[in-house]
């Protein structure tokens, strides 16, 4: 199995996709180092994965052990297609839902700021709006003013 260490790098980007499916690859990168024992401030088993999981059906030990099992990222997908098959509707509906995915409320779009702020991107609050931009951003990417969907702010 590939060797990743996220205490030194970033997992790939949540637009990145496998199989046509944003965040999987992330997702992968992510459970990697954590059975590595080098997530350092990533964790594989919480967060935004949850919904990834539940897509294809699994629970997170089950996708850690689908990805400690196969040591390649289109072994990894043959294994969760096998598992739970997607319609290319479904994965065309995922894509749309978590690229354009943001704060829906308050208490969600303060926690988006704080953790914009937090990142030492204060200046970006109101630009960049949606999860993936700001993972993307946080990890030392290049984000466009408005975003890579062009939902913020231009500025």
């Amino acid at each position: 199995m590939p060797s990743l260490d996220l205490t030194k790098g970033a997992p790939r980007s949540p637009y990145d996709r496998l199989g046509n499916i944003t965040f999987l690859p992330r997702a992968i990168d992510k459970m990697r180092a954590h059975i590595e024992g080098t997530h350092g401030a990533y964790n594989a088993k919480v967060g935004f994965s949850t919904q990834l999981f539940d897509l294809f059906g699994v629970t997170a030990d089950e996708f850690e052990d689908i990805v400690q099992n196969n040591e390649s990222d289109d072994e990894v997908l043959k294994v969760l297609l096998d598992r739970r098959p997607l319609t290319q509707q479904e994965i065309e509906e995922w894509n749309e839902r978590t690229e354009t995915r943001r704060p829906t409320d308050e208490t969600s779009q303060a926690r988006h700021n704080k953790q914009l702020e937090d990142a030492g991107f204060a200046n970006r609050i109101g630009d960049v709006v949606t999860m993936y931009d700001r993972l993307d951003l946080d990890d030392g990417r290049e984000v466009p003013h408005g975003g890579r969907r062009g939902l913020g702010k231009q500025g």
